[in-house]
């Protein structure tokens, strides 16, 4: 059960992840989770950094998507720049936009990686698919009793992580 809700990667955001480094794992496809990982909740347009980091992936030959749980008009707000494959309303989880993705990019899910900021959702849904799973810390924090009984819950994987990276606390990494 823990290989489900034990990330392969922690950072504390999208900019601090060695995506040369995935390359040379031969990783070439990256899906994104958008809410509070890539922008906040009320972000409804992706900032310039983030557009910055799209373009520059982009250019170094991966291909890229986008997988959220959210509603078809915010995920096709957000991806109306890019223009990338997108998948909304997916039910992390559920690993069937993800094999759509990995269909439509047209790679193999140990070519791919997922980008996300919840355990429960993108970690369980990219361990499920067998993709390389990335957990980053959320953007901002979330208020909602539902969310903090949930970032309470994930306590226990996270500290499996560490353990098996041999460090006692979250550090940059």
């Amino acid at each position: 059960m823990f290989r489900y809700f034990t990330p392969d990667f922690i950072f504390s955001g999208i900019y601090d992840i060695d995506f040369d480094s995935l390359k040379q794992k031969n990783i070439k496809g990256l899906i994104f989770d958008i809410d509070n990982t890539l922008v906040s909740y009320r972000q409804e347009r992706p900032t310039k950094e983030v557009s910055v980091l799209m373009d520059k992936l982009k250019g170094k030959g991966f291909k890229i998507c986008f997988i959220s749980n959210n509603s078809r008009q915010r995920v096709d707000a957000f991806n109306s720049d890019f223009n990338f494959f997108s998948y909304p309303e997916a039910k992390k989880p559920s690993v069937k936009s993800i094999k759509l993705a990995l269909s439509a990019m047209d790679i193999h899910a140990k070519n791919a990686a997922f980008v996300g900021d919840q355990l429960f959702t993108d970690v369980m849904a990219a361990k499920r698919a067998k993709l390389t799973a990335i957990l980053v810390d959320p953007i901002e924090p979330v208020e909602s009793a539902f969310f903090r009984f949930k970032r309470f819950m994930e306590k226990p994987f996270l500290r499996r992580y560490y353990r098996r990276q041999g460090r006692k606390k979250r550090e940059k990494v």
